[in-house]
């Protein structure tokens, strides 16, 4: 059996393995969280930071393993492209081309050299820098983290004082020294998947994307995003520029963006799977098998070229993150029954009993939904939240 590493093993990833070994691999996974759920269903566990590149690439030699497949997170996509690099491996992007897609001050900048629409951003190396620069800025803006995800280092300023703690925020989480500030645009937040093979896109998908708990954390999506129609042929220009520009290897490729007076302003990419087992719900909507697809492109397989799409199974889904409106202990949960019948796939997280510690980060269960409705699929998960019981005391 080919053997394999899977980075990371929480619940992200645990659909990548269970496919990886019903494709015949013999799976490792690594991570520094051996209590993850993923890890279990693996067939072997070696402890490591999946984001320290070096000692995956350690793990790796030592242990005779022959491909590596990234977890739902921008440093390990960066591991893997520095490991597969390293071993000669074909199947990820080079590590400069990866750190370029992955960094929030060079993707903007590859995005202004190469006339893909984004909000303009300025670098900081300092501290003062960036406080000397908000002295005369135009309110509001945003201040990021380079090198994060998931809403972290991430804080909108309406003013000098607000700026100069998004300043520290940013530097505080990140790893870096270096964060962006650039203005806050007004608009929807959507995001457009596709999948490369030999530098054409094969599929693609796309989401509308909404932060009702936590401002700078995605809560919910629903597929397809509202108007993709009138910007997809916009949007698959800025992939094949990316592509052509990058030379790209064949897998995924994420835009993230907002709609602002119906044009696409990009903010982020990345070259990933996604959190919340969303590949199994792209594999619902267009009937294109992505975990498969994206493995075989992680290990090199020329075979992904012959990878068939099926006939999808639903028209209209998406995916919500059950969350609380505070910390404690969680005494309740429940979803009614009209919720209930719309739900085909869950992962419950936080069991009643148990503490949410950080409820602007944690869900209770992430549920995945579908309706032959589009409208009332918008309607009716816009008002989950205040719908299903989450009681905490």
């Amino acid at each position: 059996m080919k053997k394999i590493i899977v980075l990371n093993g929480s619940f992200c990833e645990q659909p990548i393995i269970v496919k990886a070994k019903e494709m015949g691999f013999y799976v490792v996974t690594t991570g520094n969280m051996p209590e993850l759920m993923g890890h279990a269903y693996a067939d072997e566990y070696i402890p490591c930071d999946y984001s320290d590149k070096k000692a995956v690439l350690d793990i790796v030699r030592e242990n005779n393993i022959e491909g590596i497949v990234s977890c739902a997170n921008d440093f390990g996509t960066l591991t893997a492209s520095y490991v597969g690099e390293a071993m000669g491996w074909s199947g990820h992007d080079p590590y400069e081309t990866a750190s370029i897609i992955h960094h929030k001050d060079r993707f903007k900048r590859f995005c202004y050299e190469n006339d893909i629409r984004s909000p303009y951003s300025r670098v900081f190396y300092s501290r003062e820098e960036g406080y000397e620069y908000v002295k005369g800025a135009e309110y509001p803006v945003i201040v990021k983290a380079t090198d994060l995800t998931g809403g972290k280092g991430i804080s909108r300023a309406d003013n000098e004082e607000e700026a100069r703690k998004a300043i520290d925020n940013a530097i505080r989480a990140s790893r870096r020294d270096d964060y962006i500030i650039e203005p806050y645009i007004t608009g929807k937040q959507q995001a457009f998947v596709v999948f490369i093979v030999d530098g054409k896109a094969v599929v693609d998908y796309s989401t509308s994307c909404f932060s009702p708990v936590n401002p700078y954390l995605i809560q919910y999506e629903t597929m397809p995003a509202e108007g993709i129609e009138y910007i997809r042929d916009e949007l698959l220009e800025d992939v094949r520029i990316m592509t052509d520009k990058l030379k790209l290897v064949d897998g995924i490729i994420c835009l993230q963006y907002i709609v602002k007076d119906n044009k696409p302003y990009v903010i982020e990419s990345m070259r990933r799977c996604f959190g919340n087992q969303f590949l199994t719900l792209a594999t619902a909507f267009t009937g294109y098998p992505w975990e498969e697809a994206y493995i075989r492109a992680s290990l090199g397989d020329p075979g992904v070229a012959g990878i068939v799409p099926d006939t999808p199974r639903f028209k209209n889904c998406g995916y919500f993150g059950v969350m609380s409106g505070k910390k404690g202990l969680l005494t309740r949960y429940h979803l009614p029954d009209d919720i209930e019948k719309h739900i085909f796939n869950r992962v419950r997280m936080i069991k009643e009993g148990e503490r949410i510690n950080d409820h602007l980060q944690q869900r209770v269960e992430f549920l995945h939904f579908q309706y032959d409705d589009y409208d009332e699929m918008c309607r009716e998960v816009a008002r989950y939240n205040d719908r299903i019981i989450v009681e905490v005391k």
